[in-house]
C-alpha cells in the first residue's frame, strides 16, 4: 500500500460538500476514501443494506441444504420423491425470504 504524503487544499459550496458527503456515506465510505477511489476511475455503487447481506447468508445456507440433497440423489443414483419435496420447500423458503426482503 502506498503512503499518502501529498495533501490539497479543496474548496467546495456548502451545497458542493453536502452531495459529496451524502454521496460517500451511501457508498459506505468516509469523504477521502471516496474522492481517491473517484480519482482512480473506481466505479462507486451505493452499500447494500445490511438486510441484503442478511438475506445473503440465508440463500447461502439454503444452497449448502440444496447441495447436500443433490449429493444423496447422486450417490443413490436417483431423487427420490422426499428429496425432491424438500427441495421444493427450499425453493419456497428462498422466494420467501427475497419477498420480504423487497
Amino acid at each position: 500500500m502506498q503512503k499518502r504524503n501529498k495533501s490539497f487544499l479543496l474548496r467546495l459550496t456548502e451545497q458542493e460538500y453536502a452531495t459529496l458527503k451524502r454521496k460517500s456515506e451511501l457508498a459506505g465510505l468516509k469523504m477521502n476514501p471516496f474522492v481517491v477511489s473517484l480519482i482512480n476511475g473506481c466505479e462507486i455503487h451505493p452499500r447494500a443494506p445490511d438486510s441484503c447481506k442478511a438475506l445473503a447468508r440465508q440463500v447461502a445456507a439454503v444452497g449448502n441444504n440444496l447441495n447436500q440433497l443433490a449429493r444423496i440423489a447422486n450417490f443413490n443414483g436417483k431423487a427420490e420423491d422426499a428429496y425432491l419435496q424438500e427441495a421444493q420447500q427450499i425453493m419456497t423458503r428462498i422466494w420467501l425470504l427475497m419477498k420480504e426482503q423487497l
